[in-house]
This record gives structure tokens, C-alpha cells and sequence, in this order.
């Protein structure tokens, strides 16, 4: 009898032990929104294998299926009204009245029931219950039936005295903003928000960027020095950007005097001069065609040497032909190097190559060191004239007579190499704001804002120029990063998509109406 016991206490731990393991597979995870005419809810999400799957059991009650299984078959069948699903468990497949579906996996059997992958929701469900069913898996959300639900990815750049929130929408919503005593609202007509907010730090324009009291709105908590803001809306190649750029007080004076005529004895007034770094869209639109990048140092001009030997000339050439890689590849735009190998450039020559090369973008690729191992990060640069203050801007063309061909002569218009770039100071400090933010979203960055210094490469580059310090050689741990692939894809990638941002913005026109003490403001 004693032995009986012993016999039967050690088939039941033996099963306990089986059931165990067999769910250790299974782990709670996250769960799903679901978005439909009655309302919203959570939806259970549970990982079985490491795949996303959802009880069968929640979907029964919630869409009134029936479910039932075939032990003999191993599987089940689920019906509503009159439409019938077959699934096994042996078969990533499903049949929806004889019409087959392909699943990612089977259905599995759990302590909990019947799981099915996420995926039975959009490809199955919607035909059982004849409503289109939308998964959208970087957001969670289910949406049923025929909701405008548009998809908003939020950016935010901040420059000197300026800061600019961009809603990139892949679903256009009409909207309006309307301005509180603290707060902008951007209010969607939709049924719900598809948001991906960036992370933010407190500044003295913008404290905050979330999701305000509707589920429809969208709230900008406005910090000390706001004082106006104005909004544009660009659309073209199936996407919209609504951008709203939010001043300070001296910025929006400044764009007052920039906006009067001037008179016969006044030249025109630039933000720049002003002190604020302007980050409204482009007066003038563009063309982006050509992408100059040009990889720091080369040949023997070895640049900083981190001290595990890790050269600054190699981290620029490579972090250059994976930018050059991805423009090529995902944009089809034309990009040129100042360096495809470990050749001396000098400094004049790299802009040189630039404007013969009739480049619409200068992106100038460095590795920063210092005598302290602790300081890293990326840094963001565009060019300073604080050297000659406003002269070079007033001096930096003349008129000269010059002699024509069978006689006479004419007035033209001559700008110095070292004047090269002061036309375009304003859209390099569009592009370095736009680098900045973009590589804060990959990589550690150290300055909130681009910043101004005079380096003598970009000083001749006849088009929107900046220089980029990738990071610090000198400490260590950087010294590692910066020759690993994972962050040198990263600093690509961050490059990339200021690439993909400023040619959005410089070649589309928007339309902008007054907005809060003269700033302009639109209405859709």
C-alpha cells in the first residue's frame, strides 16, 4: 500500500514537473488596443515560443465566435453565423469558407486554452465577421471597421530662439490649433491617434509634447520665452507634415523686420544677424540632388588617434560609405566623396570638389578628441562669421565691371571663395538643427544645439554645409563604439533621415497664415 502511495505522489510530481515546463514558454507580455465604433479595450497578449498570440477564448466572447474542438484532427473549428474557419495545430494554415489563409504558426494548446498568433486577427477574424480588421504592430492597435485612424510620428527640433514641431502624417487628418494660456492644441478630426511621441527634455520654448484630454488632441505645453508660433502644412509623395515653429520673443522680432520692405538705404534683415537660428521652412524651395560627403583627413593627415590606435581618417570613410550606401539605395539621389579611399584632401579642395560637383548638400564628417577620457558624444556644426561680426554678410559680394565679348562691358556681381558660404548660413543652420535632432534620436549627443564655428571647410561650400563631429576618439568606450557596426549604422541612419528631412522640407512650398502677436498661423 506505502509502495502505491509512493508510485501515485511520484506520477503526480511528474505531471506537475510536465505542466510546468510546458508553460514556461508562456509568459504574459503586453496587450493589444482594440479600436472599433463601440469603443476601445485591451486585448490580452501572451508569448508562446517567442510568438505574439492571443487567446482564442477573449476573441469568442468579444465577436461572438463559437469554437470548438476536434480532438480527433487536432484542431478546431470556429464559426459565426454562417461563415466557418478550420485551423489544426500541426499547420500554420487556415481555411475561411474553403479559402486558404497562411498564418506565421498554428494555433497551440496551452494550461490557458487555445492560443492564436496576432496575426488571425487581420488575415482571418476580418473574414469570419466581414469587417476589415488593421493591425498595427509598432502601435498595438486593432482597429475594426472603417475608423480614420491617422498615423503621426512627432519630431521636435529646438534652435537659438526657435523650436519646431514636426507631425509627420502617413493618414492625413484635418485639424485646427488653438492656443491656451500655456498650451497649443492640435485638435484631429478622427476617430483616434496613431502617436509616436519623441523624447523630450524641458527647454525655455517647448516643455512638453502628449497626448492631450481628447484622444483626439494633441497638447504642446509652451515654456517661459514662448511669444508666438506660426504653422505650415507640406503634402506630397504620400505623406503630410503639419509643422508648427513656436518663438521667442526676440525671434519673433526679428522675423517682423524681415518681413518689412526694405528701404532704399537699408539692406535686408537676416535671423542670423539677429541671433536666432532659423528653422522655418525655406523661402526659396530647392532642388536636393547631389550629396557631398566628405570624410575628414586621409592619406598622412591620420586626424586623432584614440589610444587603443583607432584612426579618425578610417571611422570618417566608413561612417561616409554607409551614408553613401543608404542615400544611394533607399533615396536614388546622387551622392559624391571627397575621398573614396585613404588619400590627402586638402581643406580648400574638399569644397572645391563640392561646387564643382554642383552639390545641394556639403556634410563634412569628423572624430572629436580632448584631453580629459570623459567626454562623448556627438556634436553638431555649422559656420560662424563672428569673426568679421556683420561685415562679411554686407561685404562679402561686389559689383565689378567686367569686358565683353565684341565690346563693352558689364556690371556683375562677384563673390569671394571665402564668401562662399554666407549665402546659405541660413539653410546650414536649418540642416544642422534638423542633423542634431536626427542623431539625438540614434546616438548620444552633447549640445542642445547645433552650434557656430569657423572651420575652414566649409567656409567655400557653395550650398548648405555642416560639419559633424561623430564623437569623441579619445575616450575609450567611444573609441570602441565608433568602430563597431551596430553605431556606426546608427550614425548613418541618423544622417540619412536629415538628409530625407531637409530635401521634404526644401523642396515643397508651404502656405502660412498670421498666427499670436504677428507670428503667421494656418488654417486648414
Amino acid at each position: 500500500m506505502q509502495r502505491a502511495q509512493l508510485l501515485l505522489l511520484l506520477v503526480l510530481c511528474t505531471l506537475v514537473a510536465v505542466l510546468h515546463i510546458s508553460d514556461l514558454s508562456l509568459q504574459a507580455q503586453q496587450s493589444l488596443t482594440v479600436l472599433s465604433e463601440d469603443g476601445r479595450y485591451e486585448l490580452a497578449v501572451v508569448s508562446v515560443n517567442d510568438r505574439q498570440m492571443v487567446p482564442l477564448s477573449d476573441l469568442a466572447k468579444t465577436f461572438a465566435l463559437n469554437v470548438r474542438e476536434d480532438t480527433l484532427a487536432d484542431g478546431l473549428t470556429v464559426t459565426h453565423r454562417d461563415r466557418v474557419v478550420v485551423l489544426t495545430a500541426t499547420q500554420g494554415l487556415a481555411s475561411v469558407d474553403g479559402r486558404v489563409v497562411s498564418l506565421p504558426s498554428p494555433p497551440v494548446r496551452t494550461s490557458r486554452g487555445w492560443q492564436v498568433p496576432i496575426e488571425f486577427l487581420s488575415r482571418v477574424l476580418g473574414l469570419v465577421i466581414d469587417t476589415p480588421i488593421e493591425l498595427r504592430r509598432r502601435s498595438g492597435l486593432v482597429i475594426v471597421g472603417n475608423l480614420h485612424v491617422p498615423e503621426i510620428e512627432v519630431k521636435y527640433t529646438v534652435g537659438r530662439g526657435q523650436a519646431q514641431i514636426a507631425f509627420e502624417m502617413a493618414r492625413p487628418a484635418p485639424y485646427t490649433i488653438e492656443e491656451g494660456p500655456r498650451h497649443l492644441f492640435v485638435k484631429f478630426d478622427a476617430d483616434a491617434l496613431d502617436v509616436s511621441l519623441p523624447r523630450t527634455s524641458p527647454d525655455s520654448l517647448v516643455a512638453s509634447i502628449q497626448l492631450g484630454d481628447e484622444p483626439t488632441w494633441l497638447a504642446i505645453e509652451l515654456g517661459s520665452e514662448y511669444a508666438s508660433f506660426q504653422s505650415s502644412l507640406l503634402t506630397g509623395s504620400g505623406m503630410s507634415r503639419l509643422l508648427v515653429d513656436v518663438f521667442s520673443a526676440a525671434a519673433t522680432a526679428a522675423i517682423a523686420r524681415a518681413n518689412e520692405p526694405a528701404t532704399a538705404t537699408e539692406g535686408s534683415v537676416s535671423l542670423i544677424d539677429e541671433g536666432v537660428t532659423p528653422l522655418q521652412e525655406l523661402r526659396t524651395p530647392v532642388t536636393v540632388r547631389t550629396i557631398m560627403i566628405d570624410p575628414g583627413h586621409g592619406g598622412d593627415d591620420h586626424g586623432v588617434v584614440g589610444p587603443n590606435g583607432i584612426l579618425e581618417k578610417d571611422v570618417t570613410l566608413q561612417v561616409a560609405q554607409r551614408l553613401r550606401r543608404a542615400i544611394e539605395s533607399r533615396l536614388g539621389l546622387r551622392v559624391a566623396m571627397t575621398r573614396d579611399g585613404d588619400t590627402m584632401v586638402r581643406l580648400d579642395e574638399r569644397a572645391a570638389i563640392a561646387n564643382n560637383s554642383k552639390a545641394d548638400l556639403f556634410i563634412s564628417l569628423h572624430a572629436n578628441a580632448s584631453l580629459r577620457p570623459e567626454p562623448s558624444g556627438a556634436e553638431v556644426y555649422y559656420l560662424s562669421l563672428a569673426r568679421g561680426g556683420d561685415e562679411p554678410r554686407r561685404e562679402g559680394s561686389r559689383n565689378r565691371m567686367v569686358p565683353l565679348l565684341g565690346g563693352g562691358t558689364r556690371n556683375i556681381e562677384v563673390l569671394s571663395w571665402e564668401m562662399a558660404q554666407v549665402g546659405h548660413i541660413d539653410r546650414s543652420a536649418m540642416l544642422a538643427a534638423i542633423v542634431n535632432a536626427e542623431l539625438r534620436r540614434q546616438v548620444e549627443v552633447r549640445a542642445r544645439e547645433a552650434q557656430r564655428a569657423p572651420f575652414r571647410v566649409l567656409v567655400g561650400a557653395n550650398m548648405p554645409a555642416v560639419l559633424v563631429e561623430l564623437g569623441f576618439l579619445s575616450n575609450p568606450t567611444q573609441e570602441r563604439q565608433l568602430t563597431s557596426t551596430p553605431f556606426q549604422e546608427a550614425l548613418a541612419e541618423g544622417l540619412f533621415q536629415s538628409v530625407v528631412d531637409f530635401r521634404a522640407r526644401a523642396e515643397q512650398r508651404p502656405t502660412t497664415t498670421p498666427g499670436s502677436n504677428g507670428a503667421p498661423r494656418e488654417q486648414p
